[in-house]
């Protein structure tokens, strides 16, 4: 077996479950579509240096999940979307790591970055893996 990193698998993971939520496009933050909407982009943040606890070693790593709609669309439906994932999100199962959720942040704003005003949704989610545990 091919042990992946903790975020790559946090983002793998993380993917699989909005996959299961909903279908909207999903992308990791390489492979994004400016074209089609709504889509949401699922990225990781930096990490913070290792941290001891008793006989394991932690890591913290954020997860950001970046939901994109055209802003006359239905919002309600945007919403009940991104609670969904929010609460999914916070019990995500890594394949190779144990994880837990600290906390969560979400923010709206209205882009107009783009030829059409998009409603964006940040959801920002910090976790504390678990890379190893010493016996």
């Amino acid at each position: 077996m091919i042990k992946i990193s903790p975020q790559r698998d946090m983002l793998a993971s993380a993917i699989r479950t909005i996959n299961a939520i909903t279908d909207v496009q999903v992308f990791d933050s390489n492979e994004s579509d400016n074209a089609n909407y709504p889509q949401i982009i699922v990225s990781t943040g930096s990490t913070v240096d290792s941290q001891r606890v008793k006989n394991e070693q932690r890591s913290s790593y954020t997860l950001y999940v970046d939901y994109f709609d055209i802003k006359d669309n239905d919002h309600g439906q945007m919403m009940d979307i991104c609670f969904s994932i929010r609460e999914y999100l916070k019990y995500l199962k890594l394949s190779n790591y144990y994880c837990q959720s600290t906390g969560f942040k979400q923010i709206e704003v209205i882009d107009n970055s783009t030829s059409q005003s998009l409603r964006h949704v940040t959801i920002t989610l910090d976790y504390n893996i678990t890379e190893r545990s010493f016996i």
